[in-house]
């Protein structure tokens, strides 16, 4: 009977992690007991690997845990307090079903006959080595996943993340005391020459970077056809003026997308999914900022009378996020502090859509049961539902609630799969003659170059730029969130190196009306 097997992601929700107390009794039997008022670590989603194995007729007749795997992932949420580790689990996932794909071979060419354990190699293993180490399942698995990205089938920033996440794995069972035949990879020293401050006497100055020989290096990108924006990284491509405008009007106007599995029919998009991507393109929000936003951030804009019309008072407000505002945003990975709070900006039309769809009584319905939803977890003793940077606040009114009450920043798959079938709507329905592609991602990415062409753009009275590209790097990082100034970098030499007739830059601002008072609310 022909068996094979393939790696599984099996997530466990809500996840509470209490610490043992783990003793011997008087039979020698260890027992294990918990605190009554331990400390309880809430893991959002726990993902956990398996192998699962199958006979020729798809019936599943084994399934075993990878069990050092499983405990690298518990220890990255447990002691490196990280929130996501879907990235982590979808790489060692990556990685084990190339070990199991290189096990398959070796055991197709096996004879038992033939088969010496002096001068043949042995059965592949994720913990054993060759003393060779293009031989290695490391540094072979480091190889043929660079090729994937040259070859266009992974992102290269997913190439490097799976690669992180198996390194991270190894070092993990290297600290753990497991011994490895021969070392599954090297540690080197990497000198870095930046150029120095200005207090220092030396010109340029050398900083020591700690890392390991499974590093990949890519080739950059050469340009073709006068413009680099085809060779961007997926995530900072920003959408063309067209493409936007086919966007807006799907999410605007028709407000009727395609399903997957039936292209033939368009079903109603519910306005919660039609205001999430205006947020993320306006006001340069990411998908889960986004999402956590609440009442306490949405106002009714003040309006005056203008020639004869009744227009905003400030085309253009503010938009507090962040801890200090009690919603989420993202920060980068080793800062001390969470939820780091900005201001960013938000156009007026667009808080008063989101201020009328907090009156109507469609949301006022989501909310009540919101505040059900709540009240019943606590006497349930649910308690982990509201702990933890990233847990939900029950006195908070979330503007994003689903049906049964839960808040969507718990469900941001929701918003994913959402945007895929606007986005598959507007490939075809609207006869372009290329594909739309991008994730809610690039979203971010069109409103950071927008305002970049906008300041740039700016004159004085004697024709001269009133920004510098500095200065607008400085505002632009500012709205962003940006720990390091590398990706609005990025931004900043699409917006310069792009010719300023070029469809992208366009009425960039004609759904806000104009952004005259930008300086002012930056």
């Amino acid at each position: 009977m022909d068996t094979y097997y393939q790696i599984q992601i099996s997530s466990i929700p809500n996840f509470v992690y209490e610490k043992p107390l783990v003793s011997v009794d008087e039979n020698g039997e260890t027992q294990v007991s918990y605190r009554a008022n331990g400390n309880k670590i809430p893991i959002k989603k726990l993902p956990l690997l398996y192998v699962a194995g199958y006979d020729d007729k798809d019936n599943l007749i084994s399934y075993k845990s990878l069990d050092m795997v499983n405990e690298f992932l518990l220890s990255r949420a447990i002691d490196d307090g990280v929130l996501e580790l879907g990235t982590d689990a979808q790489g060692l996932a990556h990685y084990f079903s190339f070990v199991l794909d290189k096990q398959a071979e070796w055991d197709a060419e096996y004879d038992e006959g033939d088969f010496d354990p002096l001068y043949d190699d042995p059965r592949p293993e994720w913990s054993d080595f060759p003393r060779n180490k293009q031989e290695r399942l490391t540094y072979q698995y480091r190889d043929g996943i660079k090729q994937l990205a040259i070859d266009g089938v992974l992102a290269k920033t997913t190439v490097r993340q799976y690669m992180s996440s198996v390194v991270g794995f190894y070092k993990h069972c290297l600290r753990q005391g497991i011994r490895f035949n021969n070392p599954p990879f090297q540690f080197e020293t990497v000198n870095i020459h930046f150029e120095a401050s200005a207090s220092s006497m030396k010109a340029y100055q050398r900083k020591q970077v700690h890392t390991t020989d499974m590093r990949i290096k890519f080739t950059k990108s050469s340009r073709s056809g006068g413009t680099n924006l085809s060779n961007l990284r997926r995530d900072l491509k920003p959408f063309t003026n067209n493409e936007w405008n086919i966007l807006q009007a799907i999410l605007m106007k028709s407000r009727r997308v395609v399903r997957h599995g039936n292209n033939n029919k368009l079903y109603s998009l519910p306005i919660e999914f039609c205001l999430h991507p205006m947020i993320c393109r306006n006001t340069g929000l990411r998908r889960e900022e986004a999402a956590s936003l609440h009442l306490g951030q949405v106002v009714n804009p003040e309006t005056m009378i203008q020639d004869g019309k009744e227009v905003f008072k400030k085309p253009v407000m503010d938009l507090g996020v962040g801890d200090k505002y009690q919603s989420l945003t993202k920060t980068a990975e080793g800062f001390a502090e969470k939820n780091k709070s900005r201001v960013t900006i938000i156009p007026a039309t667009l808080m008063k859509m989101l201020f009328d769809y907090s009156q109507s009584d469609r949301y006022k319905k989501r909310l009540e049961k919101f505040k059900t939803w709540c009240k019943e977890q606590n006497e349930a003793g649910n308690t982990h539902f509201f702990e933890g940077d990233d847990s939900v606040n029950p006195e908070l009114e979330y503007l994003f609630i689903t049906q049964s009450g839960k808040p969507m920043f718990t469900r941001l798959q929701y918003f994913t799969g959402r945007w895929v079938e606007i986005r598959n709507t507007a490939n075809l329905t609207q006869g372009i003659g290329y594909p739309i592609v991008g994730s809610l991602h690039n979203l971010r990415s069109t409103f950071a170059v927008n305002i970049f062409r906008h300041l740039l753009n700016k004159k004085d009275d004697y024709g001269n730029p009133s920004i510098t590209p500095d200065e607008a790097l400085d505002r632009v990082s500012a709205l962003l969130g940006h720990e390091g100034r590398a990706t609005t970098i990025q931004y900043l030499k699409i917006a310069q190196d792009l010719p300023s007739a070029d469809e992208i830059y366009e009425d960039v601002l004609d759904y806000i009306g104009a952004f005259d008072d930008l300086d002012g609310s930056l």
